[in-house]
């Protein structure tokens, strides 16, 4: 069992991590979904300018005050807040002022992720019984189905993620699990 927990969870992640690349490199979809501002130094300038720091940031913010309000005033603050939330423009981002983390240790980082997530799924695929090959492939792409609902849907419904990213991001997420689980699901049968 330990042999097989540990061959999903190396194998299936290098399978989704080289999926990864064929999805992120190769392929189109990603980066169509993917808008540019107008005048980008422009926005990088007003970032550089008005973003104190590193982190996620809402425009705009309704729930973030100056300490020195009245409950009154923070109300009414909130109260426009909603109103320009509502009126637009509205923007959810990440924003990192010194740039990009360096290629080696994001594509690390992902692998080692990728890793992570085959090894839980084998974990679970493991405490099934009964399954067929293509049942055990399939309870993985369940799961990982499960997965982008829990974790996309929200985006899309609250922060206005585009459907385009969001369908692109669903499907890249299941070709990769599907790929993934049908290596995981022969190194689990092995176990049987």
């Amino acid at each position: 069992m330990r042999t097989s927990l540990a061959l999903g969870g190396i194998l299936g992640g290098l399978v989704l991590f080289l999926w990864g690349a064929v999805s992120w490199m190769v392929l189109p979809w990603h980066l169509m979904t993917l808008e540019k501002f107008t005048d980008e130094p422009a926005v990088a300038g007003i970032l550089t300018l008005t973003a104190p720091r590193a982190g996620m940031y809402i425009l705009p913010n309704p729930h973030k005050h100056e300490p020195s309000l009245t409950p009154e005033q923070r109300k009414l603050a909130e109260e426009e807040g909603h109103r320009r939330m509502m009126q637009g423009p509205f923007m959810f981002a990440s924003v990192r002022l010194s740039g990009a983390r360096d290629m080696k240790s994001a594509l690390v980082t992902s692998l080692l992720g990728n890793i992570l997530a085959a090894l839980l799924a084998t974990w679970l695929l493991l405490k099934t019984t009964g399954l067929s090959y293509l049942g055990r492939a399939g309870f993985l792409v369940l799961v990982a189905l499960t997965a982008a609902v829990i974790d996309y849907l929200p985006n899309w419904t609250w922060w206005n993620f585009s459907t385009s990213y969001t369908a692109v991001a669903f499907a890249d997420l299941l070709v990769g699990w599907l790929l993934a689980s049908l290596v995981m699901a022969r190194v689990v049968g092995k176990d049987r």
